[in-house]
């Protein structure tokens, strides 16, 4: 059930009426959860179930000794690895073992690893246990996080799951910021994500046959993967807000960052900070030698990217962004005298990393990317040979980071503020008018949420 669809909307209006109304604020929005993730199927439904029930019972186990926190990890990222993997690993060896289609479970790389971060805080003394399995299954469920994150600490999210079903109630609802984050998502992935798709795919399948072409591409791709996942996180953000739950922040304008080290802490933040946290820092990342740094970082780098999916391009693009990370930790002193060409280089690196994200294998990825210096053509896609036409493709695709800049304005403290300010009825009618009107346009072809397959 997707956020961009009518069906959610009415599923989304019946949770919203029932949450106003009854007094079980914590069991509605659960019974709501488990009927949005059982629309994915009963396979889907029944793995998640089991996973969240181990991990239920592991931890009072994991309390007790922290031995325990060894086998509630092995079941997880076991799972994840069968599920996810198996194909891949298979075939890595010389195997000719599962050769029908794989398909990856709904979210379950996000619902493992805030399980898997939840199990390790709590081993640590960071977090406390679910007395109650309806809380413990809600803390993974919520439907406005469940499938695409943002990746949930108990640190945050423990105690708002506890207010609701002991108190019955949430923090105070911010309806209209709520709503106004669900438009913008709408509008991300309705009108300008889902736009910018069947370019990108033509470029993509059919090989660019020129620089321009070929960078074009790359740029586009860039924004597509941006737009649409930024709209989820804001969406998921939103939904949290009309319940009186707050979700983490999963971007801050990341493309307008002036290095390879600021990315990360602007782009799917949530992943990025487990990493950091849970593998990077265990590891000796910040407190080992340099030559142990830089390895580390490219364990890591390497394993963020393979995270993405079973595909060795997903681990060329982990790698290449352990180059640039490590480049920038060692030499950054050196890079920032550029200036502002520091993020010019930067968003060019990004745009070029982005292709292996988004080829089909690393052959494709490496005939592109050459494309884009002047080899050989990769394919036949070329752009209109127009003077009037290639100032307008111009014109949009700059069109998009001025966009993007403009967020920093919307997102600002002030206008969130003034959001809340003017709540009332005129604004919240105006915005779900505003949702309604994005759900209902037509769609042509369909455009899933792009992190949903991870």
């Amino acid at each position: 059930m997707s956020y961009d669809t009518f069906y959610f909307a009415a599923f989304l209006a019946v949770t919203f009426c029932l949450f106003q109304l009854l007094p079980w604020k914590g069991w509605v929005l659960l019974v709501a959860s488990a009927v949005f993730y059982s629309v994915a199927g009963l396979h889907d439904s029944l793995l998640a179930a089991a996973i969240i029930l181990a991990n239920y019972g592991f931890q009072f186990a994991v309390i007790q000794r922290k031995a325990f926190l060894w086998p509630v990890l092995a079941v997880n990222f076991g799972c994840l690895a069968y599920f996810k993997y198996r194909a891949f690993f298979a075939h890595a060896a010389g195997l000719d073992l599962f050769s029908g289609g794989i398909i990856i479970p709904l979210g379950i790389s996000f619902y493992i690893f805030q399980l898997s971060a939840f199990v390790i805080d709590l081993a640590h003394g960071k977090a406390e246990p679910f007395r109650s399995l309806a809380k413990f299954t809600l803390f993974k469920l919520f439907f406005g996080q469940l499938v695409a994150g943002p990746i949930m600490r108990w640190s945050r999210f423990g105690p708002q799951i506890d207010r609701l079903f002991d108190k019955g109630r949430a923090r105070p609802q911010l309806i209209s910021l709520g709503l106004g984050l669900c438009v913008l998502g709408l509008f991300k992935k309705i009108i300008l994500a889902d736009s910018l798709a069947p370019i990108v795919d033509s470029i993509f399948s059919q090989g660019p046959s020129d620089p321009a072409t070929a960078w074009l591409g790359a740029w586009l791709f860039g924004f597509q993967i941006y737009l649409d996942f930024s709209a989820y996180s804001e969406m998921a953000l939103g939904l949290g807000f009309l319940f009186g739950l707050r979700l983490a922040i999963n971007f801050r304008q990341p493309y307008l960052v002036r290095n390879p080290l600021q990315f990360w802490r602007h782009w799917h933040i949530t992943l990025s900070r487990w990493i950091q946290d849970y593998l990077y820092i265990p590891l000796g990342g910040r407190s080992g030698s340099p030559l142990r740094q830089g390895a580390v970082l490219v364990l890591v780098m390497s394993l963020a990217g393979l995270w993405h999916g079973p595909n060795w391009t997903f681990i060329a693009w982990g790698l290449g962004w352990a180059l640039l990370t490590v480049t920038w930790r060692f030499g950054g002193s050196l890079l920032a005298r550029l200036g502002p060409f520091e993020w010019a280089l930067t968003l060019a690196l990004v745009m070029i990393l982005w292709v292996f994200f988004r080829a089909s294998d690393l052959r494709e990825a490496v005939l592109f990317i050459a494309t884009m210096f002047g080899g050989a053509p990769s394919g036949d896609y070329t752009l209109p040979s127009a003077y009037f036409d290639r100032l307008l493709i111009l014109t949009g695709a700059s069109g998009l980071l001025a966009l993007h800049a403009g967020e920093r304005w919307l997102f600002s403290a002030a206008q969130v503020r003034r959001m809340i300010r003017f709540d009332g009825p005129f604004l919240r009618a105006l915005l779900l008018g505003l949702a309604l009107l994005l759900v209902m346009v037509p769609k042509t072809a369909g455009n899933p949420f792009i992190y949903f397959r991870f």
